[in-house]
């Protein structure tokens, strides 16, 4: 098996958004006094400068969600600080949904710049006295932005300095990977698991709605796990194996909806699964 720094890496994505709201002091100032109270235990007024239900700052929230879900879908987590560990063999589609949808993202920040002028004009109206002209940036663009950064992983061989308890500081370096890859794998287990439940919990109740991304969410993680399955887990590659022959006996969701036996089947297959892993995921 090739090292695991050569079938990973790490990676960040970073996306600002113009939070479009402000404390006002003021008001918080006001609130507190008028029920006699210090203004920490009051609290703090906090306005929408615009409309927040206009429908370019809705787009260009819907496309900044849009980039950190496919960023947390294609990778792994490493630590808590925003960085992901992406597998060698997903980078091709991550690159390519990232590039997409950053220009997506783009383009909805360029239409909001364009309509910021009058969203602001027509917040000096609707928010009357609590208006204020600072709570709004003049280069409104500067406040929004995405970007993806690539960095190695981390590796003890990498560590070659001359120094006193290097041999430590390397297997300190090794232990600390180790942990945080264990820690990693456990993740498309629980995104496997969490899926099949679902599975279950609906098609158990003959009387349940459902969506077709009940089937499509599983669908997606067959397709995906092989390539986030970076420790060649035999375990994890088994329970997708049997995910996939149950999505091969499903069809489609409409299937489902429509036929009574083949969802009462399918919820009984996917309850084998959940069982199976449940003995291992407590």
């Amino acid at each position: 098996m090739q090292p695991l720094n050569e079938r990973a890496m790490l990676v960040s994505c970073k996306v600002s958004v113009w939070p479009a709201a402000k404390t006002d002091k003021k008001v918080s100032a006001k609130v507190a006094a008028d029920h006699a109270v210090t203004e920490r235990r009051a609290g703090k007024y906090r306005k929408n400068c615009i409309n927040v239900d206009a429908p370019e700052f809705v787009a260009v929230k819907k496309a900044a969600g849009e980039l950190k879900t496919a960023h947390y879908r294609l990778t792994l987590p490493w630590h808590d600080d925003g960085v992901r560990i992406l597998p060698s063999l997903a980078h091709p589609e991550y690159a390519a949904t990232m590039r997409n949808l950053r220009a997506t993202f783009d383009d909805r920040v360029a239409e909001f710049v364009a309509a910021y002028p009058q969203l602001v004009a027509d917040a000096r109206v609707e928010l009357n006295g609590l208006f204020c002209e600072e709570d709004y940036p003049d280069d409104i663009a500067a406040k929004f932005g995405a970007s993806v950064r690539f960095a190695p992983l981390p590796a003890a061989t990498d560590f070659r300095a001359a120094v006193d308890g290097a041999d430590e500081i390397r297997a300190q370096i090794e232990e600390g990977v180790a942990e945080a890859v264990a820690a990693a794998m456990r993740d498309p287990y629980q995104r496997l698991f969490d899926a099949i439940s679902r599975m279950v919990n609906r098609l158990s109740d003959p009387k349940a709605v459902f969506h077709d991304t009940l089937v499509s969410n599983v669908a997606d993680l067959v397709a995906i796990l092989p390539a986030l399955n970076i420790t060649d887990d035999a375990q994890l590659e088994s329970l997708r194996q049997d995910a996939a022959r149950l999505l091969g006996g499903i069809g489609s969701a409409q299937q489902l909806r429509d036929d009574p036996v083949a969802r009462a089947s399918a919820a009984q297959e996917a309850a084998a699964i959940e069982r199976t892993m449940a003995a291992f995921m407590a």
